[in-house]
């Protein structure tokens, strides 16, 4: 029962910081920070932890590019 409340609060905490990071970035600037100057591990990893951000952020892109 434990494990299943620290797994929902982590999952949680994991979407907020998402959603932060998809709101608070634009695209040029997750670049800079996720791809640039990474190293080959650091690009896998950082755009694997990101990729929901990096999704949120091109649904956000299409959406907007429809409605104008």
């Amino acid at each position: 029962m434990a494990i299943k409340i620290i797994l929902s609060v982590v999952f949680v905490l994991y979407m907020a910081f998402i959603f932060a990071t998809s709101h608070h970035l634009d695209a040029r600037e997750m670049k800079k920070h996720f791809i640039d100057g990474q190293c080959v591990v650091g690009k896998i990893f950082a755009n694997v932890f990101y990729a929901p951000a990096w999704l949120l952020k091109g649904i956000r892109f299409v959406v907007v590019a429809v409605v104008k």
